[in-house]
């Protein structure tokens, strides 16, 4: 899993050139005069973060994400969507798949292999297989926003940042390795809670829930400030007997309101104060834009959650009870 995590910007580097053997001029044939208002994207788990990243970086967008069976905002705009599963097999996503193709609506898909890569679309993207998809980031983001540029919902050139963004995550692989190693020994033990100051870190504090609960087998708990001033804040520290086993992770997005900034040191006023004993880490993300500092926070809680599964004796790849789950799932049908 380590070597998994380290290879991020390198996926970032082959889907750029795996994209060039797409055939855009019959792309851009079949996505123009068509004029979308809209991008749906559709994924689960490992697959579906990657729509919520790109919910972040372009808030210009009218982007709706679905992880259900369920599509909902379909009608009414200009729409082309976007489906992502990495073994191509994803329960829902196939479900959407037959939803969409039934309302007309075009589809883009990106899988390794399976069932999505057997039907109709507009591009079928076949990326590298062999990895979990939660280890599949760089391969599951990457084709979006590329996507999104050729049929002209957003105006820039993504391949530039996304390259770029791959130089930077290679020279600070070391640094997130180290300081992901230590964040992991001081959360040995305890359970994660972890709160983020804006809209786009939320998103990154649940990718780093979702990787501690596969990696490293443990529940983790995630907010968001200011919405934690109005409720969570009154609850910490009850149960009592818990707090030793607590640690507060702040991850801290220096782009943040400034209210929020200010909200996140008198929580951490109130928590030191009221309830000494829990733990506090802060994370501050680096990097030259919201992608860079995103990515870079995201490999970080990659890191501290294989890390944390060593620490405490687990093996991070397996994830039995998802794969017991499918199975029964499978023999229901």
């Amino acid at each position: 899993m380590k070597e998994i995590i380290q290879s991020l910007p390198d996926q970032i580097d082959e889907t750029l050139k795996l994209m060039k053997n797409i055939n855009w001029t019959a792309f851009r044939g079949a996505t123009s005069n068509r004029n979308f208002e809209r991008v749906l994207i559709c994924g689960m788990g490992g697959s579906g973060i990657s729509g919520e990243i790109v919910s972040a970086l372009y808030p210009e967008l009218d982007v709706v994400v679905s992880h259900d069976y369920e599509i909902f905002k379909l009608k009414g705009r200009r729409t082309i969507s976007i489906l992502i599963s990495y073994s191509g097999n994803t329960e829902e996503t196939i479900t959407n798949y037959k939803i969409l193709k039934k309302n007309r609506i075009p589809v883009i898909t990106i899988s390794s292999d399976g069932e999505l890569l057997k039907r109709t679309a507009l591009v079928k993207f076949k990326i590298p297989p062999g990895l979990p998809p939660r280890g599949a980031l760089g391969y599951l983001f990457t084709p979006i926003p590329v996507f999104l540029f050729k049929i002209g919902m957003i105006k820039s050139n993504p391949e530039y940042s996304l390259h770029k963004l791959s130089l930077f995550l290679k020279e600070e692989r070391g640094n997130l390795e180290s300081r992901g190693s230590s964040i992991a020994r001081g959360l040995a033990g305890n359970l994660p809670v972890i709160y983020s100051n804006s809209y786009p870190f939320s998103i990154v504090a649940n990718r780093w829930r979702c990787q501690l609960n596969e990696n490293a087998k443990i529940l983790c708990h995630t907010n968001i400030i200011p919405e934690m001033n109005h409720n969570e804040i009154v609850g910490l520290g009850r149960p009592e007997n818990f707090n030793k086993n607590l640690t507060i992770i702040f991850l801290n997005d220096p782009d943040a309101h400034p209210r929020n900034k200010k909200r996140v040191q008198i929580s951490k006023e109130i928590i030191s104060n009221g309830i000494p004993e829990v733990k506090m880490i802060d994370v501050n993300p680096i990097g030259g834009n919201l992608l860079e500092r995103i990515f870079w926070t995201i490999m970080l809680g990659d890191f501290v959650s294989y890390f944390l599964a060593i620490e405490n004796g687990i093996d991070p790849m397996p994830v039995k009870r998802i794969d017991y789950l499918k199975q029964r799932l499978a023999d229901r049908k």
